[in-house]
């Protein structure tokens, strides 16, 4: 797998807590460090967040379709039940995040690292995924149905009881991770890479009976 491109970020960030008082005068927000805070529900349709680091932030109520995320990082952030929908993410990383149910329906995802996070029941369905690292995360019972998957890792992460329902898995490294239990399409395992035992479970959704 190709290195993923780590984010851009400016060689002086602006320190902020009000994010509702930039909104009001620039939905184009470049070069902020916001720390220890609470970004609440916002009704603004379009946001560009360009060269940002977001960490201990409480996102709540984040529900914003068409958002542009570029060259930011999330640390130990609360982005739970948040909702990405259709947006365009580009070299970014989340790291230590709470992001349980978080929604990326949609999206379109390239050079993002996900490190450490707990997002359990997290959909990325019909999202499309381009240099992507999923690293130590728990993404159990999390949705990843009609996914395009292009250079995507999956590196010693939680995946019990995922959803991979008509996503080709051809090239897709799962030898490290718990997939007990996942929805997939049997069509759709040709050239997955898995371990011995990680076989044999899949066998079972062939319908192979091993003595």
């Amino acid at each position: 797998m190709e290195k993923i491109k780590a984010p851009i970020l400016p060689a002086e960030l602006t320190d902020a807590t009000d994010f509702l008082s930039l909104m009001e005068a620039d939905p184009y927000l470049h070069g902020i460090h916001f720390q220890n805070c609470r970004i609440g529900e916002h009704h603004e349709k379009y946001i560009h967040f360009d060269g940002c680091v977001f960490e201990n932030v409480e996102f709540e109520a984040f529900d914003w379709e068409n958002l542009d995320l570029l060259d930011c990082v999330f640390i130990n952030c609360e982005l739970s039940n948040c909702k990405l929908l259709d947006g365009a993410l580009h070299r970014l990383e989340f790291r230590h995040c709470r992001m349980m149910g978080c929604d990326f329906g949609g999206s379109t995802l390239v050079n993002i690292t996900f490190s450490q996070n707990n997002a359990r029941y997290a959909n990325f369905s019909g999202t499309k995924l381009k240099h992507v690292r999923f690293d130590q995360s728990d993404l159990s019972m999390s949705s990843f149905n009609q996914c395009v998957f292009f250079h995507t890792a999956f590196d010693t992460c939680h995946l019990k009881e995922a959803e991979f329902i008509n996503t080709p898995l051809k090239g897709l490294d799962l030898s490290t991770s718990d997939i007990e239990g996942i929805t997939v399409n049997a069509e759709h395992l040709q050239g997955v890479i898995v371990s011995e035992m990680q076989a044999l479970s899949l066998a079972r959704l062939l319908g192979l009976i091993i003595r």
